[in-house]
């Protein structure tokens, strides 16, 4: 197992409760309304349920790809989106609550398994309906794990991607957070967690928007995408965890949040570029086209391979390779 993937899967076997954080702009009321929006033109009507009246069938099986506790999995068979439908996750503690949670909600149809994300392999043509939320951004191998599942779809096949989509890791230039950082200064200093804004990723999880930028590049290769929303969080995602809520009065704090929620609007009508986070549905190509997409995704990931191995080779060459380091 690569060594970043066992860091990973030890993070998220402690903190698997993260994703319930109250800082999240999704579990604030206003967040969560914003998203729904966006997505579904009805602050009261969330995207997978979008997803559910807009496909209009039951799929006979689906398969949720880093499942974590569980959450979409049940809400899939609450739907009656599914018949039955697959959960797969890295830490076992995380499928250990999922499990309990499906038994106390009296929930069947719903099996879980563990596997690493970036290695595992999925069966041909076996799936009607693949779900990625809040996942696919804390996958490596983003072009190969999407290739797979893109073989694994049944013909009529669908990918339902609720993800962030934003800078990777390594991309959090000055430039990208020049604006939530002006706003962040600009509050009273007691409100603020830090001095200065620091860049949304978890340093504890060698995962955490490890290659969240290529994952749009890499869907559009392999997939026909039917539907795309951008939905903002280029604000409020950032700055929300990095408040001091317990010293804001809480009518501040609303308004804080809908003013950052009203540039995010404005954002996303003039540049939906901009946004962060994206929920998409598509289906994989067939025939030719299916063939020029692996082609195109096997030469970026053979220039990618390129990008860091030649230059490890002419360090080692030069005698300036420290053996044991991590090579860029």
């Amino acid at each position: 197992m690569h060594e970043d993937d066992e860091r990973a899967r030890g993070f998220w076997e402690e903190h698997h409760h993260v994703a319930e954080d109250p800082d999240f702009w999704m579990a604030h009321p206003l967040g969560r309304a914003a998203i729904n929006r966006r997505v579904s033109g009805d602050p009261n009507v969330w995207p997978l349920d979008a997803f559910g009246a807009y496909v209009r069938r039951r799929f006979p099986l689906g398969l949720s790809l880093g499942c974590g506790l569980g959450n979409l999995e049940r809400a899939v068979r609450r739907m009656d989106l599914c018949a039955a439908i697959e959960g797969v996750d890295a830490s076992e503690a995380s499928l250990a609550e999922a499990r309990e949670k499906a038994s106390e909600e009296g929930l069947g149809g719903i099996t879980y398994r563990r596997a690493n994300l970036n290695s595992m392999a999925l069966p041909r043509r076996r799936y009607d309906a693949v779900f990625f939320h809040q996942s696919l951004h804390h996958v490596r191998s983003v072009e190969k794990l999407l290739g797979r599942v893109a073989r694994a779809l049944r013909p009529d096949g669908v990918l339902f991607l609720d993800e962030w989509t934003g800078p990777s890791r390594t991309e959090w230039t000055p430039d990208a957070l020049a604006r939530p950082r002006s706003l962040y200064v600009a509050l009273p200093a007691d409100w603020r967690k830090t001095p200065a804004l620091q860049p949304p990723v978890q340093i504890y999880d060698p995962s955490e928007c490890v290659r969240s930028s290529a994952i749009l590049p890499a869907v559009r290769r392999l997939f026909d995408v039917a539907e795309e929303r951008p939905y903002g969080g280029h604000l409020v995602s950032v700055l929300l965890p990095q408040l001091e809520r317990d010293r804001i009065p809480p009518a501040d704090l609303e308004r804080l949040i809908r003013d950052w929620l009203a540039e995010e609007d404005a954002d996303l009508a003039s540049e939906p570029s901009r946004s962060w986070y994206t929920v998409l549905v598509a289906r994989p190509r067939r025939g030719w086209r299916a063939s020029r997409g692996r082609l195109a995704t096997a030469a970026f990931r053979m220039r990618q391979a390129a990008s860091y191995r030649v230059p490890t080779v002419l360090r080692i060459l030069a005698g300036r390779h420290q053996p044991g380091a991590r090579d860029a």
